[in-house]
């Protein structure tokens, strides 16, 4: 089973104008897998060598990139939707409208069902004992 590695961070927050430390967990990262990484262990899992499982991946996220620089949603069926995103400041009329209001340009990735069933099913481990304030 998988587990998601946290830590527990003091954070001030003010109430009522006075200032409080509560504790909360935040996520941790378990390390970074690299796409030489990823591409043996694709090879693993499929009939193809891990040269070729990274070609495939470099090839597969230039494809993606492209699409995306032309606006089109791409949809993985088990993985999820990378899809284009602005964040725009709003406008009182199309008069008003130019290209200006465009803050900037990001992708959204929303999770497959299954991608999203896996993370449910996954579990915690503490990682760090010692606090960090933040």
């Amino acid at each position: 089973m998988a587990t998601i590695p946290y830590k527990i961070v003091v954070r001030d927050v003010y109430v009522k104008g006075e200032r409080k430390k509560i504790y909360t967990p935040k996520l941790s990262s378990a390390g970074k897998v690299s796409t030489k990484s990823l591409a043996r262990q694709v090879a693993v899992e499929s009939t193809i060598s891990d040269n070729e499982a990274k070609r495939f991946i470099e090839a597969f996220v230039m494809v993606l990139r492209e699409q995306l620089a032309d606006g089109q949603q791409v949809k993985l069926n088990k993985l999820g939707t990378f899809s284009p995103k602005i964040k725009v400041k709003a406008v009182d009329s199309e008069e008003d409208f130019s290209l200006d209001v465009i803050q900037s340009k990001s992708v959204e990735f929303r999770p497959s069902v299954e991608v999203e069933d896996e993370l449910k099913t996954a579990s915690f481990r503490k990682v760090n004992l010692n606090l960090k304030h933040v």
